[in-house]
């Protein structure tokens, strides 16, 4: 175990990160490494708005094998809305971490060429590399690549048509799995693992075609920048 200075950083000795640029249709989905993330911010505008806390929990075979999770000290004060919502004070976060140091933390934790997954993944990865811009840390920016990144809500928008809604407590719940802290990353991060594991299951019951990352790739389609 391995415990940085602010965040919770730990790998199992077992924990093993696909090569670099690996091509995905050689990488079975059993053996995949997916990094699954989650921010929670001061608001939705990349530019002004500040990182108040991020998670990332690497999974194999759905297996939890690395975690890496931090308060982040912002740049602005967190709105008393978003206080209430969240449960993160200004008060949490006054002795946390500038991003800087959180986000090279994060970037070393996810290696060279992740395959990073979220509940709304293009909002997460377009904040990330704006502050990683801002941070003057553009040499990580290649591993925060929307190509090679999973969403949640995506996948099941194509493998449940029929849900009511496709936020993330309503998947969830869809999937049998229950959120006890949303709007927090941690929280929010194990759910969407969940979603994720779930949905490859019922796809991989339904078609014996969906065996390595490429045919998951190929059957969420590209993302959308956000």
């Amino acid at each position: 175990m391995q415990q940085s200075l602010f965040g919770s950083l730990v790998a199992s000795s077992s924990a093993t990160t696909e090569p670099p640029r690996q091509p995905l249709d050689r990488i079975p989905l059993t053996e995949a490494v997916f990094a699954v993330l989650d921010l929670e911010t001061t608001g939705l505008n990349a530019k002004r708005n500040a990182i108040t806390e991020v998670t990332a929990i690497q999974y194999k075979n759905g297996v939890e094998i690395g975690k890496y999770s931090t308060l982040v000290k912002p740049t602005e004060p967190i709105p008393e809305e978003l206080e209430l919502l969240t449960g993160i004070t200004n008060d949490m976060v006054k002795q946390s971490p500038a991003v800087v140091m959180a986000l090279s933390e994060l970037s070393g934790f996810l290696g060279e060429a992740p395959l990073i997954v979220g509940h709304n993944v293009s909002f997460d990865l377009g904040f990330l590399k704006e502050k990683i811009s801002q941070s003057g840390l553009d040499v990580f920016a290649g591993r925060y690549d929307l190509s090679r990144a999973f969403c949640t809500k995506v996948l099941a928008q194509k493998a449940m048509p029929s849900l009511p809604s496709y936020e993330g407590i309503v998947v969830a719940t869809a999937v049998g799995y229950h959120n006890p802290n949303p709007h927090r990353a941690e929280s929010d991060v194990r759910m969407s693992a969940a979603i994720l594991f779930e949905l490859i299951k019922k796809l991989q019951a339904e078609s014996n075609a969906l065996i390595t990352v490429q045919d998951l790739l190929n059957y969420q389609g590209v993302l959308s920048e956000r």
